[in-house]
């Protein structure tokens, strides 16, 4: 597995950092800089006993591996409830930015496209084979705030 030498990953994420902290993402990172804890406002459902709610709140766990910038060295983790297609019980994400990655892509766009998986989920790549399902039926009404 390819990786870049210590000081220019350093830098990197450096600026991955300098990225998030001149934008209007809440989040924390950890000192090295190699885990972020996002927080974030946008409607997904999530699922208590047999209903569906809506929820506004999430909070998103993204590490950095030692090979990042480089394919596979990203994770991306869902900590809050959240019932998606997308997103495994156990808070995997599947986000087409992590399968089709690129040395320029940064942590800001992770973001971003994680919200854009919130607006459009795919029930045809699933980790929740049975939110996949609730997707791809016509939904009842959901219970709860719309």
């Amino acid at each position: 597995m390819p990786s870049l030498p210590e000081s220019i990953w350093r830098r990197r994420l450096e600026s991955e950092f300098e990225e998030m902290s001149e934008s209007s993402i809440d989040f924390k990172a950890n000192p090295e800089k190699t885990e972020y804890t996002v927080r974030f406002s946008k409607k997904a459902l999530q699922k208590k006993g047999s209903s569906i709610t809506p929820i506004f709140n999430h909070l998103v766990k993204i590490i950095l591996k030692r090979d990042f910038p480089y394919p596979n060295s990203v994770e991306v983790f869902w900590l809050s409830p959240i019932f998606h297609p997308n997103i495994a019980p156990d808070g995997r994400v599947c986000i087409q930015l992590l399968n089709k990655w690129s040395e320029n892509q940064t942590v800001k766009s992770i973001v971003l496209g994680l919200e854009q998986l919130l607006d459009n989920p795919n029930p045809l790549s699933p980790l929740n084979r049975e939110a996949a399902e609730y997707f791809s039926n016509p939904k009842p009404k959901v219970v709860g705030n719309q």
